[in-house]
């Protein structure tokens, strides 16, 4: 039996200070290998009943499982993770944090913070009745403890829908860039040493630089996800038009095979400009999964960013603390742990933007062909009002020639503003410059090493 089991919550809360943050790291099984002194202090364990114990030794028992479930699907998918956790003190008080995991060579590595953003509050009421709703499957459906886990998991994904989370990757992204925001720059100004000297020094000197290449990509980042927001909506109106469109010239095509025997021109036009219009609009259907993708390549590689951004933090709070005689030089051992965990985050990064522009330009693609159809389109037009005005016919086809010229302008405003978004979009390629963000995590692991090795 762990410590945690036995452990009563007192409903006492402890509060954590918005510049501290706990770093652990545990093995492929979950349990403990080392810790931070924010970790011990907090916890109200030592270090040594801390190290080999399940990292459930400080879990709450008012956590819902299922919040447990995405955590391990994520992870052990390879790939990393984070929600806001309740955790449990040796004392039975309580304290909460926004946790991130990251898998590694060894297990997984964990930093985590106070929370501050708005959403945890509705986190806090969405943990609350899905915690009820376990409850209920375990003791009244007979439930077994996966599949509680399971129907929990299924609650939390449905009540972050309602909240206006397309997925949980989505809210995850969104919590984490919003919790690492509310702290603001605490890195530069908590963790600033100006006295320090030596490989201290450059290590935090490499955290400032890399701090202000990932806040710049952040920013960046920020506008590129209101870009393809703007797209997504402004694609799915265009494609509104598209078929009413088509519907429309179809219902042409079918009045002008009326007058086949008399105006046989007419119904042969009719039927070749149904071809551009139901080829523009499958070209604009094509656009829906393709600006889905889009989004969902900049939410991961916003993701990574922060993510990225908060392992620098910690590596600056392991060398501030060493640089104030609060830790020993030997608690950098962690920092090329960190180090790993911004490489691998970088990778990911350069792979994300690569395939955030590549999609871009086929998007940029797809909507000049759209265009291109429609451009065909307007000629047969042309030709059929011309033929239905020559052949004295109005009273047959006139009805229709208002609809279409109606949903036809509406479309080519629509392209016309797609077009737009889309050379602006382009011309705001992410720009990624791998060599410069890897040249800091290699100085600050090589300053960092030379530090704890001299000492």
């Amino acid at each position: 039996m762990s410590f945690g089991e036995l452990t009563v919550p007192s409903g006492l809360e402890q509060v954590i200070g918005p510049e501290e943050l706990f770093f652990s790291t545990t093995d492929r099984r979950g349990l403990i290998r080392s810790g931070n002194s924010v970790f011990v202090r907090t916890s109200r364990f030592s270090l040594d009943e801390l190290t080999g114990a399940s990292h459930s030794i400080v879990r709450h028992p008012d956590m819902p499982a299922g919040i447990f479930q995405l955590l391990w699907d994520r992870m052990l998918a390879g790939r990393p993770a984070g929600a806001y956790v309740r955790n449990l003190a040796k004392d039975g008080s309580h304290y909460w944090v926004f946790a991130t995991m990251t898998p590694s060579a060894e297990g997984f590595l964990s930093v985590r913070m106070a929370p501050r953003a708005g959403l945890f509050e509705e986190v806090k009421r969405i943990y609350k009745y899905v915690a009820d709703v376990e409850l209920e499957a375990a003791e009244h459906d007979r439930m077994n403890r996966r599949d509680v886990a399971l129907a929990g998991r299924e609650q939390i994904e449905r009540l972050l829908g309602e909240l206006g989370f397309g997925s949980h990757d989505d809210f995850l992204t969104e919590a984490l860039t919003a919790e690492v925001a509310a702290r603001g720059r605490l890195a530069s100004a908590t963790y600033a040493r100006p006295r320090a000297q030596g490989p201290i020094a450059e290590v935090l000197a490499g955290v400032g630089t890399l701090e202000t290449l990932l806040t710049g990509l952040v920013e960046r980042l920020e506008g590129y996800r209101v870009f393809s927001d703007r797209l997504i909506r402004s694609s799915n109106q265009v494609l509104d038009v598209a078929r009413r469109l088509d519907e429309v010239v179809a219902r042409a095509q079918v009045a002008s095979e009326t007058v086949a025997d008399t105006v046989p021109v007419l119904s042969n036009v009719a039927r070749v400009m149904v071809t551009p219009t139901g080829t523009a609009m499958v070209t604009l259907e094509r656009l829906v999964p393709r600006l889905a993708a889009l989004r969902s390549c900049v939410t991961d590689l916003r993701f990574r960013i922060v993510l990225a951004s908060l392992h620098n933090d910690m590596v600056a709070a392991f060398a501030a603390e060493v640089a104030d005689g609060l830790a020993p030089p030997t608690s950098l051992s962690e920092v090329p742990q960190l180090c790993d965990a911004v490489q691998e985050s970088v990778l990911e990064m350069s792979a994300r933007a690569q395939q955030v522009n590549r999609t871009l330009r086929e998007i940029v693609a797809e909507i000049a062909e759209a265009g291109e159809r429609l451009t065909e389109f307007r000629w047969f037009l042309g030709k059929w009002r011309m033929l239905v005005l020559r052949h004295r016919v109005e009273n047959a086809l006139g009805d229709l020639v208002r609809p279409i010229d109606d949903e036809f302008t509406a479309i080519w405003d629509g392209l016309d503003m797609l077009h737009a978004l889309g050379r602006e979009f382009e011309s705001s390629a992410v720009p990624f410059d791998v060599r410069a963000l890897e040249a800091q995590v290699a100085r600050i692991r090589v300053a960092a090493t030379e530090y704890r090795d001299a000492c």
